[in-house]
């Protein structure tokens, strides 16, 4: 049974969306050597993606593209070096994701899990019980170009050779803010509140924006900090699943040793924007704009 003191929130969000940034924020608002902030990392993800149950790409989804991006997150321990919790792909059900964000975890405040919509689409019989539920959003042109940026990097193609694949390079993120959306429709279609909030208002003015989200999704935390000290030892507390772990594009030293948020950048010029995602970033802009509008600010 959980704890009535206890503040549980789910944050759904898309691949490079500021997540990774947003989650070292919550997780080191605990005091050195006292955790009270269980975060949870991808566990819909993972089922969805290299879980027992794991959703089949369609025909068309280039397998060379899949099996590289697997090749580089792969690990026969099943650990990622960063966190001693890691989940294992082959126990990563949606029943496991969802009984393990259940769990008690009695000697927290707060438990806080951060996830990738496209994860949990389909399964919403799978949603965890006694959450609130937020959104982490980010402009389409960032989100696709970093994504773009990110997966050309990590799958060592040139730009030319990229462009014929980008479609399905860029697979798990391109119907994510329709996703997100169809979540946030279920969600209040059964009388559930949801917090929307957008990356861009957080950078631009950190603390009123994520003042304001804690108020609404009923955190608390004695003095919230906006800088923090490297290597708190509560992060290895964090329980994670390595499907797509850390997508902002950061490497785990920059992610461990980061001491602050990220600073506000502006959002290219679509001009600037390589035409081979432009019409996903036309089609994911609709739905942007409709959660956009209920964000805080």
């Amino acid at each position: 049974m959980e704890d009535s003191s206890q503040s549980r929130v789910m944050l759904w969000t898309l691949p490079s969306s500021f997540a990774s940034s947003f989650v070292n924020w919550i997780g080191h608002q605990s005091p050195q050597g006292a955790p009270k902030v269980q975060i949870v990392i991808n566990p819909y993800a993972t089922a969805h993606d290299v879980g027992p149950e794991k959703v089949r790409l369609p025909d068309d989804v280039n397998k060379d593209i899949i099996d590289k991006w697997n090749e580089l997150h792969e690990d026969p321990n099943g650990n990622d070096g960063l966190y001693r919790k890691p989940i294992k792909d082959t126990d990563c059900s949606f029943k496991f994701a969802k009984d393990l964000l259940e769990q008690e975890f009695s000697d927290k405040k707060v438990v806080f899990c951060s996830d990738l919509s496209y994860g949990i689409s389909g399964r919403f019989d799978m949603l965890p019980a006694g959450y609130l539920h937020s959104f982490l959003i980010r402009n389409p042109y960032k989100t696709l170009l970093s994504w773009r940026n990110l997966m050309q990097k990590c799958l060592g193609m040139d730009k030319d050779s990229f462009s014929v694949l980008v479609g399905d390079a860029l697979y798990p993120v391109l119907d994510g803010y329709k996703k997100c959306w169809e979540l946030i429709e279920h969600l209040q279609s059964q009388g559930n509140r949801v917090v929307v909030v957008d990356a861009d208002d957080i950078q631009q003015d950190p603390g009123a924006i994520l003042t304001k989200y804690c108020i609404l999704v009923g955190i608390t935390f004695p003095e919230s900090r906006l800088h923090w000290d490297v290597g708190n030892e509560s992060m290895r507390d964090w329980i994670s699943g390595r499907s797509l772990l850390n997508q902002d594009g950061d490497n785990d030293d920059t992610f461990v040793e980061s001491t602050s948020l990220p600073p506000f950048q502006p959002a290219p010029k679509r001009h600037d924007v390589p035409f081979d995602i432009l019409a996903y970033i036309d089609a994911s802009m609709p739905y942007y704009l409709k959660m956009h509008a209920m964000r805080i600010h």
